[in-house]
């Protein structure tokens, strides 16, 4: 019984470090990604009051000529098109750290199954269905670790 807790407190353990692990290294990833598409936002804003300006310019000289207006307008398109990709990006580093995690797939057998109510002593591993003060295999105290 207690190679048994012991199994089941290893493997808590893993899945926990794992999860950091993952949560740790996509976030970083993000970090990035947000820095990245703030950037992007900032060009596009500086790239816009320059197409008002150049488009005041051209009005006022009476010009034709609209490739400066033009050559902006494909750069803001080409900086949007980037951070609609960015932005996608992101969406799948959750879909990616979930299929990593184990959180889109169906339940096991054991977390389907009720949970039972209880005591788990965390120095020994022995399993109390009624609630106990003390554990009577290490005399650990169990009065805060009910489940």
């Amino acid at each position: 019984m207690a190679g048994d807790a012991f199994q089941k407190f290893k493997s808590s353990v893993n899945r926990g470090i794992t999860t950091i692990s993952v949560k740790t290294s996509s976030s970083l990833e993000k970090s990035k990604i947000k820095t990245h598409i703030e950037s992007l936002e900032k060009d596009v804003q500086k790239l816009l009051f320059s197409i008002g300006e150049c488009t005041y310019d051209v009005w006022k000289s009476s010009d034709t000529d609209y490739q400066k207006i033009t050559d902006k307008l494909t750069a803001v398109k080409q900086k949007k098109d980037e951070i609609e990709r960015l932005t996608a990006e992101l969406g799948s580093i959750d879909d990616r750290d979930n299929q990593i995690l184990g959180k889109n797939q169906e339940p096991s057998p054991e977390e389907s199954e009720p949970k039972k109510k209880g005591i788990f002593c965390p120095k020994c591993g022995e399993w109390y269905e009624a609630p106990v003060k003390f554990c009577r295999k290490c005399g650990q105290s169990l009065q805060n670790n009910a489940e």
